[in-house]
């Protein structure tokens, strides 16, 4: 029968949850486009703190590349052909009665005969109570409420063939038994309290009055003088909330593992199976089991792709040169299914009014094996071939892996580990400056590399060493119970599938080219303060350095005839500031302004206003007195960040928006030459900007900062938009690795005088 189908959909409603998801995304695109006699599409969806639930729709679901062929097909016609099939409930599956009103639960009551599952927490080290939450609460929440609607609508609920847990073998589609995978009797209700009161204990105890006291300690060492209290408060939150999604990711894994599951995701999943069948009544069931969805074959385009899946950052970081190494057997299967496989598959199922509940597995080791071997020699030729560039535009070599083993990769890394942290213990214990924070980043970026290939390996690494394969007789039986026509319009059967020709011209173009990623809009409104222009001083406005204002003043304040003697005094220190300054600029800071211990401040105020017009005018760069005038122009915040000293500085403020800079302890209305809080300089200095920019609500990622010194990277590092101005060797080095802009400030053509 031709277009059956299609005919089945007709004037039907489904009910579909994460809808806003990958596959949620490809069953929407498909469902409008191929199944033009649908009655109605409800679709569930969240409000995030940004968007509503339409908007979510409008611009994640309809915004997403999936639809630029309906939309071109359609034309002007696009839009009131969507606002008739589908309507937008806002909601979540995680609440009482969805969130919804009663009138909204009655429609759905009277009018859907098919409810759609495939909401899911799908992250493999996900903390235990939302894993649970979403994959077991929200499942049997929605499974409950739609067993009581009127027309007892067939319940679809998308699962994992990894449920199955650590199984060797033909692994049938057949319902969970009444033990785990490793035998262990399971009562999945009970199951899921023990694991709900197990994330209650985690949570009381991260409230312990010796934690909130370690968390507070480290929350004020991290925001230091930039600090205020409700950022404070905010800072131990965070961190409350990290030690306790630790505790209970291991609380998760733990358990799973003990009862023979590869992690929380796969456990949660078959808990949310087991309970269903105990709560579904007379509900007709079908249970859906893809393996690895990854980008489609052809629909809604080829290499069609959301988000990243589970193959995906293993093969990006191989091709960044990143893994060096990964346990897997090469003879392993790798259970890899297109997007739009299991989106045909979802709709042939979905028709189905099954008298017992239906189990489908959507896989293709059965019928269609790729080996881990396989796949890694398709990928390793491709970006071969096709290199990924680093910063510089150099290619990035591809390792070569000789498969030694889970424990031999994870016990390498491990040691590698070990070493790195006693080198950062070490190089902790050096005094700050510009070659021990590059020693610092390099040990940071290996630290960096190894935890990531170890965290890849131990949450990836089980699906890699694979000894089950999922049977597909059932999802073999639906494909060829459809007709032909049906056969080309809804293609799922995986033997027809060429792996090599897939991943080279389809999947890993995608991955590395992402022409469906959504693009930022070039074009964002601008209001005035929400970007900002932060300028060093010293070296970059303005042609000095606090030694020499310090000379000057000194100087301004003696008789003519005293000077000379005070020069012969003070210029043989000067090669001990340049020595200090080149080691650390916060060392330096502090060494330097104790020459201004026993000033009073009512001087230094004198001081600093007579030297901007006697010393600092003459030493303004008239370019970067023009760049802020431009940023001014264009309604950016203009701010100027220094070291130095805030009475320097003061004659500045009508210049700018806002002024960071230095300050000195005083007692008694006299300075004592020590600095009030942390010198500003390097991380400090980025610091205080990122405390600046939060409580101003600057977005840092579209501001511009310039600055000359090395020291300033962290400064630099914190903006959309950085610049080096006049840089200094070592910073002129990074600017041209990242492809930072470049000026050349100077007055007359002189350049900056350094220490």
């Amino acid at each position: 029968m031709s277009n059956a189908l299609r005919e089945a959909y007709r004037d039907k409603t489904i009910f579909l949850t994460g809808g806003t998801g990958f596959l949620g995304t490809a069953l929407v695109e498909k469902m409008l486009r191929s199944l033009p006699d649908l009655g109605r599409l409800y679709l569930l969806v969240r409000r995030s703190r940004e968007k509503s639930a339409r908007e979510r729709f409008e611009k994640d679901v309809l915004g997403s590349s999936a639809f630029t062929g309906l939309r071109e097909s359609l034309g002007d016609g696009f839009d009131e052909y969507v606002s008739n099939k589908v309507r937008v409930l806002e909601g979540d599956v995680h609440v009482p009665g969805l969130g919804l009103g009663e009138e909204d639960l009655a429609e759905l009551s009277r009018e859907v005969d098919a409810v759609i599952h495939s909401a899911a927490s799908v992250m493999f080290d996900a903390p235990l109570d939302a894993a649970v939450n979403s994959n077991v609460g929200g499942t049997v929440g929605l499974l409950k409420l739609a067993r009581d609607w009127e027309k007892r609508p067939l319940f679809v609920h998308v699962s994992t063939a990894y449920v199955a847990g650590v199984q060797k073998g033909l692994i049938p589609e057949t319902l969970p038994t009444d033990t785990s995978p490793n035998g262990t009797l399971l009562e999945p209700r009970e199951e899921a309290s023990k694991l709900r009161g197990i994330s209650e204990t985690v949570e009381r105890a991260s409230r312990a009055r010796d934690l909130m006291n370690r968390f507070e300690t480290e929350a004020r060492r991290g925001l230091g003088m930039v600090g205020e209290e409700d950022e404070v408060a905010e800072r131990v939150d965070k961190l409350r909330r990290a030690w306790m999604r630790e505790r209970l990711v291991e609380r998760g894994t733990q358990r799973a593992q003990e009862l023979g599951w590869h992690d929380v995701y796969t456990f949660t999943k078959s808990l949310a199976e087991r309970t269903v069948l105990k709560e579904r009544g007379e509900t007709p069931l079908v249970i859906l089991r893809p393996a690895i969805i990854e980008s489609s074959l052809k629909e809604p385009s080829p290499g069609w792709i959301q988000g990243s899946r589970m193959a995906d950052p293993i093969i990006m970081a191989f091709a960044r040169g990143i893994l060096r190494e990964f346990p897997g057997d090469p003879e392993s299967p790798v259970d890899i299914v297109p997007v739009d496989h299991v989106v045909n598959a979802t709709l042939a199922a979905a028709i189905r009014r099954p008298e017992k509940p239906e189990v489908f597995h959507v896989a293709s080791g059965d019928r269609n094996p790729l080996r881990y071997r396989d796949l890694y020699d398709v990928v390793r030729e491709y970006f071969l071939k096709n290199p990924l560039r680093d910063s510089g535009g150099r290619p990035v070599p591809v390792p070569e892996w000789t498969f030694p083993g889970r424990r031999r990769v994870e016990g390498r890394l491990k040691l590698e580990l070990t070493g790195l942290k006693v080198a950062g213990e070490v190089v902790s214990r050096l005094p700050e400056g510009h070659m021990v924070a590059d020693l610092r980043g390099r040990i940071a970026r290996a630290e960096k590399r190894g935890r990531m290939s170890l965290y890849y390996s131990r949450i990836y690494g089980a699906y890699a060493n694979m000894a089950s394969t999922y049977s597909t007789a059932h999802i073999v039986s639906l494909f060829q119970e459809l007709s032909p026509e049906d056969q080309q319009e809804f293609p799922f059967d995986i033997a027809d599938l060429d792996w090599g020709t897939w991943l080279r011209d389809t999947h890993l173009p995608a991955l590395t080219t992402r022409p469906n990623r959504k693009k930022r809009r070039k074009t964002i409104e601008e209001k005035p303060g929400e970007i900002a222009a932060i300028f060093d001083v010293d070296g970059t406005l303005v042609g000095s350095n606090v030694v020499s204002y310090y000379a000057w003043m000194r100087l301004w304040e003696l008789p003519p005839h005293r000077r000379p003697l005070w020069l012969a005094g003070f210029l043989p220190k000067i090669p001990y500031y340049w020595a200090l300054d080149k080691v650390s600029r916060a060392h330096f800071n502090r060494a330097f302004y104790k020459n201004y211990r026993g000033w009073e401040k009512s001087r230094a105020k004198h001081l600093g206003q007579e030297s901007f017009s006697g010393f600092t005018l003459d030493r303004i760069y008239p370019g970067a007195l023009a760049r802020l005038r431009e940023h001014k122009a264009e309604g950016h915040r203009v701010v100027l960040l220094s070291g130095a000293l805030d009475f320097l500085l003061e004659p500045m403020r009508d210049l700018v928006d806002d002024v960071l800079c230095a300050s000195l302890q005083e007692e008694d209305g006299a300075y004592t030459g020590e600095l009030r809080g942390a010198p500003v300089a390097g991380e400090a200095r980025a610091r205080m900007l990122a405390s600046f920019a939060r409580r101003r609500n600057l977005d840092l990622s579209r501001s511009y900062a310039y600055a000359d010194s090395i020291s300033d990277l962290p400064m630099l590092e914190a903006v959309g938009n950085p610049v080096a101005v006049n840089p200094d060797r070592r910073l002129a080095a990074q600017a041209e690795e990242r492809g930072w802009a470049v000026r050349h400030w100077s007055k007359d053509g002189v350049a900056p005088d350094k220490v």
